[in-house]
């Protein structure tokens, strides 16, 4: 069966950060008093505090201004300057009537007080992870008095609606931490890589945790997709990402035992079901889209395929409008839950079309931070994960026209995260229409051929291979030796 069972999920938290109640306990003036006493004496710390704190994790005003100003000062400097102590926000305060407007808690006495104090750095990290935990505190307790506020005095709130509130606040506020306890020694590392090669020769499959896309072309370079991993397919528009992702799930739950969600931000659930039921059937997805050109023929091998879903995997469609990365991210866990960890590969279609939610300076680094959570949550789940990504025009100019790393629009740290990148491209076929001059009808034939390019891969070797694409019936199948 094929479901599309979550509904819109409809969160707004950014700005608890600032609602913090003003007669909180959850704040710590001398703490943030020393970090900035640091900050300043201090350039390997500055760096620090600036890469992993904001301003809102300063409830004073005053040394939330100060904050912002190295902040905007560090963002701003062109001349290789990358530190400033207390000597240089003292001169560009003075020499800089802009910067006093605009920052104008930002005094010289509250610069002479930071100087004279006693800095003991050694505790740095820990006053940093008290800053982050005191801000989350702030954050929660003004997630509660709003929760109460809103139960008081609205009478339509269900429990679903305020558990989705709950765990999406959750998500999006424990996300930041400076601690890292995921050290594994040499020793442990060695003894499971050791059980591992004993089990491969004690013949256990080394292949019994990957999915495979059913397609030779492609899982003879990746050997399957693995647990965590997270897959790129980028093509330009029109060449056939969604249908293969569909093909590729179709595939997948094949083996009852296997389920996947396909979360769509471009299509509708019923037109997905369209595509799907057209490569499934072997029937042409224009006659499906305008059921009266059917054969009887045709529609009793559309019921008999769907009355018979019981016997493949399940799909699970989502197309709610949200595009919000927590939101993705809260209904792939929720329906991993659901399953009982039994979610075994998920499709997000497309990239560019997710929203980080919240502001992160450039649209790449954007999207280099929703690539970045949507492997962790690879990791987290240990399932592969397929996202599909548009690629620039870039691509349309190059003389092969075929596609590389860097055509991956607003690429960010989309190729540093993926563990596969797939790119699909009409590359030998523009190239033979150009070199033939074939008719109409002979290049409509020979356009069916797709190039596959295995760009990167972390596990295993790159390359080239044809897939045939059947657009009529939104169906890839391999290239037969004699084509």
């Amino acid at each position: 069966m094929l479901r599309n069972k979550f509904k819109p999920i409809y969160n707004n938290f950014e700005e608890l950060k600032v609602r913090s109640l003003s007669d909180t306990l959850f704040r710590d003036f001398v703490m943030e008093k020393d970090v900035l006493a640091i900050m300043l004496s201090d350039e390997e710390k500055q760096y620090l505090a600036t890469d992993y704190l904001t301003s809102d994790d300063f409830f004073s005003a005053q040394y939330r201004q100060l904050f912002e100003l190295i902040k905007y000062k560090r963002s701003k400097s062109n001349n290789h300057i990358t530190f400033f102590g207390y000597l240089e926000i003292s001169t560009e305060i003075a020499n800089d009537a802009s910067l006093r407007s605009r920052f104008p808690l930002v005094t010289e006495a509250l610069l002479s007080d930071l100087a004279v104090m006693f800095n003991n750095s050694t505790n740095f990290n820990f006053y940093l992870e008290k800053l982050l935990e005191l801000t989350r505190l702030r954050a929660l307790e003004a997630f509660y008095a709003e929760t109460l506020s809103a139960f008081k005095n609205n009478s339509d709130i269900t429990w679903q609606n305020s558990l989705n509130d709950f765990e999406t606040f959750i998500l999006e506020n424990n996300e930041r931490a400076l601690k890292n306890s995921s050290f594994v020694d040499i020793d442990t590392a060695t003894e499971t890589f050791l059980e591992k090669i004993e089990s491969i020769i004690h013949g256990d499959d080394p292949d019994i945790h990957s999915i495979f896309s059913g397609f030779d072309s492609i899982d003879r370079f990746t050997k399957g997709f693995k647990p965590g991993q997270f897959i790129i397919l980028g093509a330009r528009p029109g060449v056939g990402k969604t249908a293969l992702a569909l093909n590729i799930a179709r595939n997948i739950i094949r083996d009852r035992s296997k389920s996947c969600a396909f979360i769509s931000l471009e299509m509708p659930v019923q037109e997905l079901i369209g595509r799907y039921y057209s490569s499934l059937a072997n029937i042409e997805l224009g006659k499906l889209q305008n059921p009266k050109y059917l054969s009887n023929l045709e529609l009793n091998k559309l019921k008999n395929l769907a009355s018979f879903n019981e016997n493949r995997g399940q799909i699970y469609f989502d197309d709610v409008a949200t595009s919000k990365i927590t939101d993705i991210i809260w209904k792939i866990k929720q329906l991993s839950k659901d399953l009982n960890g039994g979610l075994s590969f998920v499709v997000v279609d497309y990239l560019q079309l997710v929203s980080g939610g919240s502001s992160h300076g450039t649209r790449s680094n954007e999207v280099a931070m929703i690539s970045r959570t949507l492997k962790t949550l690879a990791l987290d789940l240990k399932i592969p994960i397929l996202a599909l990504s548009q690629l620039s025009r870039n691509v349309e100019n190059r003389e092969d026209k075929r596609p590389q790393l860097i055509d991956l629009r607003e690429s960010g740290g989309i190729e540093q995260d993926a563990d596969i990148v797939i790119f699909l491209s009409r590359t030998i076929l523009d190239k033979k229409k150009k070199d033939n001059e074939q008719k109409t009808e002979e290049y409509a034939d020979i356009y069916k051929i797709t190039e596959v390019t295995i760009a990167k891969n972390r596990s295993g070797t790159t390359g080239y291979a044809d897939l045939i694409y059947e657009g009529r019936i939104v169906t890839f199948k391999e290239k037969e030796r004699n084509e």
